[in-house]
């Protein structure tokens, strides 16, 4: 796309001559973020998007006027979202993430509800497996994991309706691959490597796994997944939900599948260590800025 300067007025695909004005509201914390937001905003403002930046929620509380969109990397509070179209994080449960996952058709791991002590033992069965995973909704980096083998059952606590049960995906690889979308875009592509779980872990119960914050490098998502998971984006975009991510890891045959769908909090220290991804979350905040007013007809068409 041709640059714009900040003086000249952007020129939508149905011919309305418009200059969007935009909020963006970095969740992070400010001394860890600032430069990377400021940098964004000086992009989008080069392109002729008004862009005023609020850092670690501190407009949380404060009516905004005069902008057409808010747009977050977690969740905001109602009192801010008043009078504009809002993209941002969104509090999911596992069980709805997960299914939705699948109903895009992206290959993701087995996984069960459980009422019972004695269902969660009959998933040891089910799965062959040593080791299972407990996962709550609502939490992140893997703080809120357990990993248990049968004789701890006794020992957990869990939310029936929306904490599920995984088994371990492969006993031999803890790597974690994630892929970032924005606006039916895939940003990057990144690998995570990490010791299996066996490795830190094997009788009784653990609390907690270290989220993707091992040695990172980028990898090539496969075609076919990136198609799936570009209109999983479009769809999230459609119900108001910007920066997501999708974990996935690889099964003992090879086979990528998804284990997670994030989007209540995406991170933003990527942008450190691959620094072309600016460009990239820059190019989708412009696009989203541009076609929000039109956003129905363009996402239930497919983009």
């Amino acid at each position: 796309m041709k640059n714009e300067s900040v003086s000249e007025p952007l020129e939508t695909a149905g011919g309305y001559m418009i200059r969007p004005r935009v909020l963006l509201a970095n969740g992070l914390r400010r001394e860890t973020s600032a430069d990377l937001y400021n940098d964004i905003a000086g992009r989008l403002r080069a392109r002729g998007i008004e862009v005023e930046i609020i850092h670690a929620m501190d407009g949380a509380g404060q009516t905004f006027q005069g902008y057409d969109l808010l747009i977050s990397n977690v969740v905001v509070p109602a009192s801010m979202q008043a009078g504009m179209s809002t993209y941002a994080g969104r509090r999911v449960s596992r069980p709805t993430s997960l299914r939705l996952l699948a109903e895009f058709d992206v290959p993701t791991m087995e996984w069960s509800l459980a009422r019972t002590r004695r269902e969660v033992r009959a998933l040891f069965d089910a799965w062959s497996t040593e080791r299972v995973l407990l996962k709550p909704s609502f939490t992140y980096g893997g703080k809120g994991v357990r990993v248990f083998t049968r004789n701890a059952v006794w020992r957990l606590r869990w939310k029936r309706d929306v904490d599920v049960f995984c088994p371990e995906i492969n006993p031999d690889d803890g790597d974690v691959y994630k892929a970032e979308l924005l606006n039916g875009r895939v940003l990057i592509s990144w690998k995570s490597a990490a010791p299996p779980i066996r490795m830190l872990f094997r009788h009784g119960l653990h609390r907690g796994i270290r989220g993707a914050y091992g040695e990172r490098s980028l990898w090539e998502l496969p075609s076919e997944l990136t198609a799936k998971l570009e209109a999983l984006s479009r769809r999230l975009t459609f119900e108001g939900m910007s920066h997501v991510s999708v974990d996935l890891m690889r099964r003992a045959d090879g086979e990528l599948i998804a284990i997670e769908l994030n989007t209540g909090s995406v991170a933003t220290w990527w942008t450190r260590q691959f620094s072309h991804f600016r460009n990239q979350y820059a190019e989708a905040l412009f696009e989203l800025a541009v076609q929000h007013g039109t956003k129905r007809e363009f996402y239930s068409t497919g983009g």
